[in-house]
């Protein structure tokens, strides 16, 4: 029988743990097991102060366990950020594979030549091709809701643009310009390549992958706390995330779930359930789309979740781990401060729904 370790047990644990570090500061067993059980109850903080002297003692040992242990607890501040946040986006081999496709002479035949700053596509143009960058660089952005311009994204030679209006004939929904001195793109039909594409399944996998891959980055770059992440971050976060729908009057999560992450609400209707004096159950007002949910503050599981959250119809959301927005905040800490904020105003707007509901 598995016997539950209960909140009061854990404490005594840590503070056998705390004397034995005191009287063994360089013991490596005891280093990671106090450093685990404190951010078990939340104190990361102080564990990342253990985890630190951890990293310092493991490296008098050997560099290269202390460098692969550095990479394992990125919050004690003891690596090269750029080797974590690896910019590269694998699935960008679909545009080489198409550049391949094509043939030279074809590519030769269509190609357009463009000097820095001219524009490449508006958000508004309307369009159902791939666009190929042959030479130097595109930068694209999206427009947030004050009409601010947000990079998404810088596209390199033999990648491309647009994928998402081959799927789907529609605007195109960037501004792309050249941010290069000079560019030479191509612009490849819809008819050019549907055959080709549709006779090619992992040529179609990585096109899809490459528009799952930009949604994302898109959906996480325009969000109010997330839009001054530098963009790489953005990326990082962007592999991580997992895309969930909720069906109509179902639950996205109660008080006693695992939800180790935060939300954001792209669309749909959810709201906070909450009860009143004599304990029925009431739906708060609606969230809007972009909010976050389950708020956990990056101190562990659970430590947010005051209400449940109920979805009024059919709801999509992306889930963003608490591993890789620790890994973050490491590297951008104005992140913790601001979903700290954020969660202290929604718990607010919560109360203040819950003092209306048990005055009405």
């Amino acid at each position: 029988m598995i016997t539950k370790v209960t909140k009061k047990k854990l404490e005594q644990s840590l503070e056998t743990y705390a004397s034995l570090v005191e009287a063994y500061p360089d013991n490596e067993d005891f280093l990671q097991q106090y450093a685990d059980m404190l951010q078990s109850l939340g104190r990361e903080a102080t564990a990342t102060i253990t985890l630190q002297h951890l990293h310092d003692v493991i490296a008098k040992r050997s560099a290269k366990e202390a460098k692969e242990f550095a990479k394992k607890h990125p919050q004690i501040g003891r690596i090269s950020l750029e080797e974590i946040f690896d910019t590269q986006d694998k699935h960008s081999i679909a545009g080489q594979i198409i550049f391949e496709l094509l043939g030279k002479i074809w590519l030769r035949l269509h190609q357009k030549k463009l000097k820095e700053g001219q524009v490449v596509c508006r958000s508004d143009e309307q369009s159902d091709s791939l666009i190929l960058v042959l030479k130097g660089s595109v930068d694209m952005y999206a427009l947030d809701v004050h009409s601010n311009r947000i990079l998404l994204e810088n596209v390199g030679v033999n990648d491309i643009l647009g994928e998402h209006t081959f799927f789907k004939p529609s605007t195109m929904n960037i501004d792309a310009y050249v941010s290069s001195e000079s560019a030479i793109i191509i612009k490849v039909p819809r008819k050019k390549l549907v055959d080709m594409i549709d006779n090619n399944e992992y040529l179609k996998n990585m096109l899809n992958q490459r528009h799952v891959f930009r949604y994302l980055v898109r959906s996480i770059a325009l969000h109010p706390i997330f839009k001054t992440l530098p963009l790489k971050l953005s990326k990082y976060l962007a592999r991580y995330v997992v895309r969930k729908k909720f069906p109509e009057k179902s639950m996205i999560f109660t008080l006693s779930d695992d939800v180790d992450g935060i939300y954001i609400l792209l669309s749909g209707k959810a709201s906070y359930l909450a009860k009143n004096k004599q304990g029925k159950k009431f739906a708060l007002s609606p969230l809007q789309p972009n909010s976050l949910a389950g708020d956990l503050l990056l101190k562990g599981a659970n430590k947010g979740l005051t209400n449940e959250l109920y979805a009024t119809n059919e709801v999509h959301t992306l889930l963003m781990p608490r591993e890789q927005l620790l890994n973050i905040s490491a590297a951008f800490p104005p992140l913790i401060e601001r979903l700290t904020q954020h969660a202290e105003y929604q718990q607010h707007q919560i109360s203040l729904s819950l003092t209306k509901l048990n005055h009405d």
